[in-house]
């Protein structure tokens, strides 16, 4: 027998945007898979339901279908979506970034639910909308984590909406690439359509959008048919106009005030959304490893300070905060000190006046505020992040990326600098101070993305480290030879 699978999230609490294309989505993906006759049992999940119901829902379709063959298995997401630590999140409609796990449905246990059934194909396609937010992210990461599910069955076809930093677009009344899906079976000019059909369709209607990339994982012969398109499907098919859908694009949607300022306030964090972020960014930074080659070179230290020492060059980060416009709970600081009177010292000194320069008094001084930094404004549970690798060998230097970060209630802008220690004798090394800081912006609600530019942080600290080490040693054998 044939299975399929139709879960539509359009409505979701006030932390995330509603997709009301989703539902459209579904009611045309549910009324082609009814009408292809092909599918025995149809599970349609298109209310807005706790996520709860709706793995409870899940659960129960896939125990009453155990112990039965099960040929193939269909499989149809629209909504929200998020891939963060190797793993890929259908969120539900009250989906709690605090609550993650328990309110989205992981890939994983989605896989594993499936496998109970032995299905000989089975079928995803993944239409993750995020209406101007980019959720799913990183085209390699998502295209391996993706590739390696594949080989949980034996035969299946993966059809996904979006790679890189990409969203995946709709109108207020259909999804893009869902669109595009229904359009391939509609203008197929045979009576049989195969999922190769489907996704050549797809890729080249997508094949000059430059801001959605829909990609496909496959693990098949590419034979394996969707349908036959029967005359029920075909009727459906022709009186449904799919040309208004684009027209829709088009129009402007009359917006409430209130609706305005809903839809902008989920852009900001609360205090303590920013902390659990703060607090999450530390789990994740905690997890970092060397490969096998720096591990036998370097000892890895992550650091997390309450404070800014060891942190060179604050005033940096002053002038920023003093030069920029911005909304960053933070403010310059300043420091009080003396200021000679004399414009030219040297043309002014007589023997007295060189007595009193030698031993200066108080008058001969006056006082400034000078700008030394910044200080944050808000209490936070640590202020700066170390990346220290230290040298096991006296021959190799030890180097450092320092972090700072200002928070405001919508962005997080890290400030850093990567150095090397320098030797200073035996039992004492000296911070290399020849530094250039570097900065990057993100928004709170990405969270994915602010892992990925600390990630390239490290990864630049580690890149420096091998490329020193490759001067040093790997050229001047060459040379040599």
């Amino acid at each position: 027998m044939n299975l399929a699978i139709i879960l539509s999230v359009s409505e979701y609490t006030d932390s995330m945007n509603n997709l009301p294309g989703c539902k459209k989505d579904a009611d045309c993906i549910n009324n082609i898979i009814t009408k292809t006759s092909k599918f025995d049992e149809i599970l349609f999940i298109n209310d807005k339901l706790s996520s709860g119901k709706v793995k409870e829902k899940l659960t129960t379709f896939i125990s009453e279908h155990k112990n039965k063959r099960i040929d193939e298995l269909f499989f149809y997401y629209t909504g929200h979506g998020e891939f963060k630590n190797n793993e890929f999140y259908y969120l539900l409609s009250d989906y709690n970034q605090i609550k993650k796990n328990q309110t989205s449905l992981q890939n994983e246990e989605v896989d594993s639910l499936f496998r109970t059934l032995n299905p000989d194909i089975v079928v995803k396609v993944i239409d993750a909308c995020q209406s101007g937010k980019a959720y799913i992210k990183e085209a390699g990461a998502i295209t391996k984590y993706f590739q390696k599910t594949i080989n949980r069955f034996n035969r299946c076809y993966f059809l996904n909406s979006s790679l890189k930093d990409q969203s995946s677009f709709q109108t207020e009344v259909i999804s893009d690439f869902t669109l595009s899906f229904i359009n391939s079976i509609k203008e197929h000019d045979t009576n049989e359509i195969r999922y190769k059909d489907i996704i050549d369709f797809i890729s080249d209607v997508f094949e000059k959008n430059t801001l959605q990339t829909p990609f496909f994982v496959v693990q098949a012969d590419y034979t394996e048919k969707f349908c036959v398109i029967n005359k029920t499907l075909k009727e459906y098919l022709n009186n449904l106009d799919t040309t208004f859908f684009d027209e829709t694009e088009e129009k402007e949607v009359e917006t409430s005030l209130l609706d305005k300022i809903k839809k902008q306030a989920a852009e900001y964090f609360t205090k303590e959304q920013a902390i659990e972020l703060l607090n999450e960014l530390k789990l994740n930074l905690n997890e970092y490893k060397l490969d096998d080659e720096l591990n036998e070179i370097f000892d890895l230290s992550i650091i997390f300070q309450e404070n800014y020492d060891g942190i060179v060059n604050k005033n940096t980060i002053g002038k920023w905060l003093y030069e920029n416009p911005h909304e960053y709970f933070a403010k310059l600081s300043h420091v009080r000190e003396k200021k000679d009177r004399h414009t030219n010292i040297l043309e002014s000194l007589s023997t007295l006046q060189a007595s009193s320069f030698l031993n200066p008094i108080e008058e001969d001084f006056e006082f400034e505020w000078v700008r030394n930094g910044f200080e944050l404004e808000v209490e936070v549970p640590y202020k700066s992040i170390f990346f220290t690798l230290n040298s096991k060998f006296p021959n190799i230097e030890s180097y450092t990326a320092r972090i700072i970060y200002l928070l405001s209630k919508k962005q997080i802008r890290f400030f850093y600098f990567l150095t090397n220690f320098e030797t200073k004798n035996w039992d004492e090394r000296k911070l290399n101070t020849k530094i250039e800081w570097f900065t990057s912006e993100f928004q709170l609600k990405e969270t994915e993305k602010i892992m990925e530019g600390l990630n390239k942080i490290f990864n630049q600290l580690i890149d420096k480290i091998k490329k020193d080490i490759e001067e040093k040693f790997v050229n001047k054998e060459t040379s040599k030879e």
